[in-house]
């Protein structure tokens, strides 16, 4: 018979909860009078979940209640009868899932998977089941995530909008989307100045929880200038590298990058490899790339780079030595290692730009030789994130088959295998893109 039974009631819009516990299993009798025992309490509203583990479905249920059910009237009932299934009755509503999984970051070495209640939504809101969620290289910046551990990462994620707001107008269920997790104001000084993504709102916004989950619930701001339609021509996978492209296009725009000019790229992990497949796409002349591991320098030539230097290398004099005796003209650093970016200033010829793409940690200072930028009008700058247009274009990029991005896709995990997907990113060695598919 039943080890325990629990039944909580509290009416008036909150919750009803039924637990049962057997040793073995639950008879269909005792299943069906736990159903009709729901019934009775919530009328014709009710809902019923099965759960393999009647203490999840309580936390679950309590969690539920204290966050959820003080914005709706709509009376619940769940029980726990795996041997049971509940009668037919087409004026009880369809299951409905209470759980979702995530991807819980700690550290680089530590991400687990957990669970937690799927997000509701507002009436402006949608919520986006995950099809496929990019690992960026920035997820793997323990410095920069671990303050805010533990927490949900994952920004690079494409999905199916499964639930609409009542006041949402311009999406439907089922529609493909690209979704952007930071999206600007539109109205500040910065966004009017084409510094987007300088913009307070930017660095403030948010999907909830975070891309390495089963459902995101994509906020009103986020729905009105942060979500974009997939076309059919772009399969899923391939739209998680919307967002690293419009980083990359971002870039190069206000690198203010033309035909013909020389590039030297350093770093070939993704972003790198996107910039020099752009660089290309724009018209640009010699493409030099430099990484520490040949697996990657390997990957920069089929992607488009002309030649190719290991970092151990003297890359300054090894970049004249290709570029017909003068440096570049623009200089791309991909990579936050210090090294790297004295090389670059060595690397750029006179009138030419340096673009820090990526930068050092906080406490790690850049010497830079003033006198000698001053003398030969070198432009050193910054990129950071990417704005809508960005986002479009990046989109029109790949639609167009302009950036072959399916083929950089090296690795695929589901999301119980997340902390493997991390480790490849973290270790930076065989690997280029790598995808989770919750």
């Amino acid at each position: 018979m039943l080890a325990r039974r629990s039944l909580f009631v509290i009416h008036n819009q909150t919750w009803i909860f039924l637990a049962m516990r057997t040793k073995k299993h639950t008879t269909k009798f005792e299943g069906y009078l736990f159903y009709f025992i729901a019934i009775f309490y919530c009328g014709y509203k009710t809902d019923i979940l099965t759960s393999q583990s009647a203490s999840s479905v309580y936390q679950a249920n309590r969690i539920y209640a204290k966050n959820v059910f003080h914005r709706t009237s709509v009376l619940s009932a769940r029980f726990y009868a795996p041997s049971c299934k509940a009668p037919k009755n087409p004026l009880i509503q369809k299951p409905l899932k209470l759980l979702m999984r995530v991807a819980m970051y700690y550290s680089n070495d530590d991400v687990r998977l957990e669970e937690m209640p799927i997000p509701r939504i507002g009436l402006g809101e949608i919520l986006v089941k995950v099809i496929s969620s990019g690992i960026c290289g920035s997820d793997v910046m323990e410095w920069y995530r671990i303050r805010k551990a533990p927490l949900v990462l994952g920004h690079e994620i494409t999905g199916e909008i499964v639930e609409v707001g009542k006041d949402v107008k311009k999406y439907n269920k089922g529609d493909r989307v690209f979704v952007s997790h930071h999206v600007p104001c539109n109205t500040c000084r910065y966004c009017l100045s084409d510094h987007q993504t300088a913009c307070e709102t930017l660095h403030k916004t948010n999907y909830d929880p975070g891309g390495f989950a089963e459902f995101i619930r994509v906020p009103q701001i986020n729905v009105d200038r942060g979500v974009f339609l997939l076309p059919e021509e772009v399969s899923f996978d391939e739209g998680t590298f919307i967002e690293p492209l419009a980083c990359v296009a971002r870039g190069l725009r206000l690198a203010n990058m033309k035909p013909g000019l020389s590039v030297l790229v350093m770093g070939s992990g993704i972003s790198g490899l996107l910039h020099i497949q752009l660089a290309k796409a724009l018209g640009a002349g010699k493409i030099i790339a430099t990484d520490m591991i040949d697996y990657r320098l390997r990957a920069a030539k089929k992607f488009g780079a002309d030649a190719t230097l290991h970092t151990k290398e003297n890359v300054p004099v090894e970049v004249r030595k290709m570029n017909e005796g003068r440096p570049v003209d623009r200089v791309i650093i991909c990579t936050g290692a210090l090294p790297a970016a004295l090389q670059a200033i060595q690397s750029v010829d006179r009138g030419g730009t340096v673009l820090f793409f990526a930068v050092p940690e906080p406490g790690v200072e850049v010497p830079v030789p003033m006198n000698e930028l001053w003398r030969n009008e070198i432009t050193l700058m910054t990129s950071y994130g990417a704005g809508p247009k960005d986002i479009q274009t990046a989109l029109e990029l790949i639609c167009s088959g302009k950036i072959n991005v399916k083929d950089m896709i090296t690795h695929k995990f589901g999301l119980k295998d997340t902390s493997k997907g991390f480790k490849l990113v973290a270790d930076a060695k065989e690997s280029l893109k790598v995808i989770i598919e919750p």
